[in-house]
């Protein structure tokens, strides 16, 4: 195989902060939210200490108008959006923990969002959420991962399926554990959307085949008999056809991928290159445009990583990115700085979140 160009591995260090100072932020979105072509950020803040969420309009000469989301802080981690209403414009799922109310907010075309309604229980100990259309009505569901404390204290995550007009009235019990985040995406090339569960405390990890019609009367064990994954992400890592797994394991400090075998078969974990770190994030992207899609994990207190696919998913080329500060735990991808590279924003707790330019590496790196 011809070896890649120099710059097909992007370096991530040119930085702009999106905040003046560190707090618990712990999801982070992209998209664009009044309509004006830039690209927006959503932030997910206050985990288990009430926040208010932050809505950052992009004035389109780097920076951006930054304002509240609602009208009181709450625990959040995860602020997804998606259009929920089919109106052409995108509105925001925050996901809260216990004892706060799960939220949903329509945004009037403008960037302006109006709270109408909520979802699921308060009493759910709820961490990121997940929105695909998993019942083929072309509307977005919500699917809520509830962490437990293991397999002794199971907390069964939720699906939410959207009314049609951006309303979530009835959540359907998942058969899961411990969850704190659930991927989406089809793995048995059957047209529907299943989900990955990483276990979250000490059980297996497993896949929920969904029927078409947004139930899952089967399922796959995969991986260790004991994890603690708090990521997933899905690839075709190896371009054979079929979506593959990443996964961040927090005992075992590293990230892996599973391959999918077919026949709703998954290979044996597959380490990722490096020392042994505490992850935090991971995400999913093709950062260098080469096709293949590549690895990007935050960990905690050190520097993250972005994983270059070198091949057919079974060699990466690792490249640190951020200072190394605080504990990244949300990632997004977009080109903010228009030169058609992909770059990194990152949600982060006790360090201020950031946007991480890719640029081309120095002559000699």
């Amino acid at each position: 195989m011809p070896s890649a160009p120099k710059d097909i591995f992007r370096s991530f260090d040119r930085v702009h902060l999106v905040e003046e100072k560190g707090e618990t932020s712990a999801g982070v979105n992209v998209g664009d939210l009044n309509g004006d072509g830039l690209l927006d950020i959503v932030l997910g803040k206050g985990r288990h200490w009430p926040l208010f969420n932050r809505v950052l309009l992009n004035d389109g000469k780097n920076g951006f108008n930054a304002s509240n989301l609602g009208i009181a802080p709450d625990r959040t981690y995860s602020a997804a959006l998606a259009d929920l209403d089919h109106d052409g414009s995108l509105d925001i799922v925050v996901s809260n923990d216990a004892p706060d109310r799960k939220l949903v907010y329509l945004n009037d075309s403008k960037g302006h969002f109006t709270e109408a309604g909520t979802f699921g229980s308060p009493t759910w100990s709820t961490r990121y959420v997940t929105l695909a259309d998993l019942n083929g009505d072309g509307y977005p569901d919500i699917v809520a991962a509830n962490r437990g404390e293991g397999p002794q204290s199971p907390a069964p995550s939720f699906l939410c399926l959207n009314d049609r007009k951006g309303h979530f009235p009835a959540c359907d019990r998942l058969p899961t554990e411990s969850a704190t985040s659930i991927v989406a995406a089809d793995f048995d090339g059957d047209g529907a959307s299943d989900l990955f569960v990483p276990h979250r405390d000490g059980g297996q990890s497993i896949v929920l085949w969904n029927d078409g019609k947004g139930h899952f009367p089967t399922s796959t064990k995969l991986g260790l008999a004991a994890t603690w994954i708090r990521m997933g992400a899905a690839g075709d890592f190896d371009r054979d056809g079929r979506l593959d797994v990443a996964i961040i394991e927090e005992r075992k400090r590293a990230a892996f991928v599973m391959f999918n075998r077919g026949q709703r078969r998954f290979g044996d974990l597959e380490q990722l290159p490096g020392q042994p770190r505490p992850p935090y994030a991971l995400a999913v992207a093709d950062l260098n445009r080469d096709g293949r899609p590549d690895i990007v994990v935050g960990h905690v207190e050190m520097p993250g990583s972005v994983y270059f696919n070198t091949g057919q998913g079974h060699t990466f080329h690792e490249v640190p990115w951020n200072d190394g500060k605080g504990t990244v735990y949300g990632l997004a991808f977009a080109d903010f700085d228009g030169d058609g590279w992909p770059d990194i924003v990152a949600a982060r707790s006790d360090a201020p979140n950031a946007i991480w330019f890719s640029t081309k590496p120095k002559s000699g790196r």
